[in-house]
């Protein structure tokens, strides 16, 4: 009877413990995202260290000091150079957008169904002065500070992942049976390589996106295309949505200088969109695992309900680890389809060559 007790007791305290271990991992979820894009800015770290080792005669943890020092010289550099230009633009951009604004409140007002959506569309201005400048003012410290926590759990979990790889996977490891690490191991270096593929394919997008969106709203002749193009590389972390998002402002800056330039952005930002989507982001992320864009889609819905803009911007690369997780430990290992593709996983090469057979 003492041990029957004793075994309730102690399935009693388990179930308490896992219960108080999911609260806590639900109340501090906007952390462990944090902590997620810090483990994706490792991997950037560690795929850029590993590239300047191989080309020079540095060892790893020098050539992640070369790469972290270079980095922080490049942003400061690229600060400096474009801060009174994007400083300017981003106020002639806070200026300008009331103005289309009002302009579009303007035309709609000429129609009867315009003004039935005017009218009963909340005011956000009048809400801002009921609620007064305190909580205007309180609210943006709130929001700086919750950014300036982001970016500093952010920096110090990628640059400590990136320095020592292997204390983390080994503490990892201790949280497994002895018998299915080898296996762990390898989904852990398949999640690296997809990650990997990932980040880097989406920064090569975002460089090409912001300077041919620049390109061409300065041929166009939008104002503030520096800015604006600027919004469209950074809103290609996003995948599909960020595209749609960033052609917003830009429309509206087009629409002050007519509708004609409303329809030539918005044909722009289109094209743009098309070539991202069907040419430009299949051949660069061929080597990475496929996801389908509906996947992301809903990906991107219910992370950026659940948890705002940083769930909106991990959703498709957390989407990728839980993709290579349940491939290869649920259907492969446990429902025993050897047909599933993986890449980076080992033997993907032959499972290729018996499929061309």
């Amino acid at each position: 009877m003492n041990e029957f007790a004793h075994r309730v007791v102690v399935a009693v305290l388990i179930t308490l413990l896992l219960l108080a271990v999911a609260y806590l991992m639900w109340r501090g979820a906007h952390v462990l995202l944090q902590a997620f894009a810090g483990v994706l800015f490792a991997v950037f770290l560690s795929t850029l260290s590993d590239w300047v080792s191989k080309r020079t005669r540095l060892s790893y943890g020098w050539s992640l000091a070369v790469v972290v020092l270079g980095l922080f010289l490049v942003c400061g550099g690229l600060a400096h150079l474009l801060w009174s230009r994007l400083a300017t633009q981003f106020a002639e951009l806070m200026q300008t957008l009331p103005r289309s604004l009002e302009q579009i409140k303007s035309y709609l007002m000429q129609y009867p169904w315009g003004k039935y959506l005017i009218q009963n569309a909340p005011s956000a201005t009048t809400q801002l002065v009921q609620e007064g400048r305190f909580t205007e003012l309180t609210g943006f410290v709130s929001g700086m500070a919750s950014f300036l926590e982001a970016t500093v759990v952010i920096l110090i979990v990628g640059i400590f992942g990136a320095a020592e790889p292997d204390l983390y996977r080994a503490g990892l490891f201790h949280l497994v049976p002895p018998q299915s690490r080898p296996r762990v191991g390898e989904a852990i270096d398949a999640i690296a390589f997809n990650l990997r593929h990932w980040l880097v394919a989406q920064l090569i997008l975002m460089v090409m996106l912001g300077i041919t969106t620049w390109t061409g709203l300065w041929l166009i002749g939008v104002p503030l295309a520096l800015i604006l193009g600027m919004i469209a590389g950074i809103f290609e972390l996003v995948p599909y949505v960020g595209a749609w998002l960033s052609a917003v402002p830009a429309g509206l800056i087009a629409l002050l200088r007519g509708p004609q330039y409303l329809l030539y952005t918005l044909g722009l930002y289109l094209f743009l969109h098309l070539l991202e989507g069907y040419v430009l982001h299949p051949l660069i992320q061929r080597r990475a695992v496929h996801l389908p864009p509906a996947l992301i889609l809903v990906a991107q819905a219910l992370m950026g309900e659940m948890f705002g803009v940083l769930g909106l911007f991990v959703a498709a690369p957390l989407t990728v680890a839980v993709m290579v997780l349940l491939k290869m430990l649920y259907v492969e290992d446990t429902l025993g389809d050897e047909q599933v593709e993986v890449p980076g996983e080992p033997g993907n090469d032959v499972k290729e060559g018996l499929r061309t057979r």
